[in-house]
């Protein structure tokens, strides 16, 4: 407990650190200036969403997205939370003009029955930040608390927290006109309740990630291009989510995913295939596909 809670004031202190030196520096232009555009475009492959997809907003604006995602799995960190089983995961976001906060509420619902106790109703808020903005070394960063809450389960007893933070380098690596952007995460995740059902969860993650975009010109008939987007990443699992997990590496996925946009509404389908390296995680690989739906107002 001792160790956890010097843990989580480090963290919160390393984070009003980061906050300072990214308002210094003027984070409000480029990247975190708005344009959702200038960021990496695939959605999560837990939860519809992507870190690298959350950006700052406008100054003195408050915007609101409602998103849902269908997917043929719900795969997390590797695991299979449903057992080959799909989910329908709504969120809600609200960001805080451009002032680097945001936050989500983020259901999952699986889609057969008898799987009620897997509900959730998780909380989660962000910070995001640039150091050395015009460098060709620009670091993005936005780090993250997650509360997972299972309704379900009596007592509170399957609820979880997760603290990390994600960097990523936008420029460091071009390929054409186009840049590869590695990321890198790192994680920490513990029980609740100190009786709980998962005791035992404690551990930390490391996903090392790269994404490129690219564009298929005269990709429809009518001669308009299109946007793509592949991810790879590798995860080294260190205890994360159980006390029967390796340190070892876990897991490796590959991704693809493409938006179609209309207004404040973009639809991006994506198709995922994970190899799965540690039976402590998983003892399958595992293709799953995706389609996520989101509004911005």
């Amino acid at each position: 407990m001792k160790a956890r809670t010097f843990l989580i004031s480090v963290f919160s202190f390393w984070v009003l650190g980061m906050m300072s030196v990214s308002r210094a520096q003027g984070t409000e232009k480029a990247v975190q200036g708005g344009d959702s555009g200038a960021a990496p475009t695939i959605k999560s492959l837990s939860y519809g969403f992507d870190v690298l997809d959350i950006v700052r907003g406008l100054e003195g604006k408050i915007d609101f997205e409602l998103s849902g995602t269908f997917t043929s799995k719900h795969i997390w960190h590797g695991l299979d939370l449903l057992g080959d089983h799909g989910a329908f995961i709504p969120v809600g976001t609200i960001i805080f003009g451009d002032s680097g906060f945001s936050a989500k509420i983020i259901d999952v619902y699986p889609l057969s029955s008898g799987l009620e106790s897997s509900v959730e109703r998780n909380y989660a808020g962000f910070y995001t930040g640039t150091l050395m903005e015009d460098a060709p070394c620009a670091t993005h960063f936005t780090t993250n608390y997650f509360y997972y809450g299972k309704p379900k389960v009596p007592g509170h007893k399957g609820d979880s927290q997760e603290i990390g933070s994600t960097f990523f380098w936008p420029k460091i690596i071009s390929v054409g006109d186009n840049c590869v952007t590695p990321s890198y995460y790192f994680g920490y995740i513990w029980a609740s309740k100190h009786n709980s059902n998962i005791r035992g969860c404690e551990g930390f993650i490391h996903v090392f990630s790269l994404g490129y975009d690219f564009e298929i010109p005269d990709f429809w008939p009518d001669g308009k291009n299109q946007d793509f987007r592949f991810s790879g990443d590798i995860t080294y699992n260190d205890g994360f989510a159980g006390h029967t997990i390796d340190h070892d590496w876990s897991h490796a996925v590959l991704g693809i995913s493409t938006n179609f946009k209309k207004g404040g509404l973009t639809i991006t389908p994506s198709l995922n295939y994970q190899i799965s390296m540690d039976d402590s995680v998983n003892t399958e690989n595992e293709l799953w596909c995706g389609v996520n739906a989101t509004y911005r107002f």
